[in-house]
């Protein structure tokens, strides 16, 4: 199967998240607020690193996401997936987790380039 299809089937939610907490705050203060603080991005975007860090433990989401994966892999293969198969899926889940917080990492430091708040 597609990986970016997996990685939109898997994440969309998560991405979704970050875009709405982070990125779209982000780019809302840049293009219309009057006020201005000079170091505010970076503090957002070291707040969105941090956060993950803080929160995410890697163990505790490869239990939170098991039964999940173990459906989903229930439609697609119409059979029960092998222990191997779901843990091959949740690691590529934990890796798409982690290319979600790099792409809303991208996307912030694109708009501080766009907005000159080097």
């Amino acid at each position: 199967m597609n990986k970016v299809f997996l990685y939109f089937k898997h994440q969309w939610s998560y991405l979704l998240f970050l875009l709405g907490v982070f990125v779209l705050p982000l780019f809302l203060y840049l293009a219309f607020s009057p006020y201005k603080a000079p170091r505010l991005p970076l503090v957002v975007l070291g707040v969105l690193v941090l956060s993950q860090y803080a929160f995410y433990k890697e163990k505790d989401f490869r239990k939170k996401i098991e039964p999940s994966v173990t459906q989903i892999l229930k439609r697609e293969f119409k059979r029960v997936p092998s222990h191997q198969e779901v843990i091959k899926r949740s690691s590529l889940v934990v890796q798409f987790r982690g290319i979600t917080i790099v792409v809303a990492c991208l996307l912030m430091g694109l708009q501080m380039l766009i907005f000159n708040q080097f």
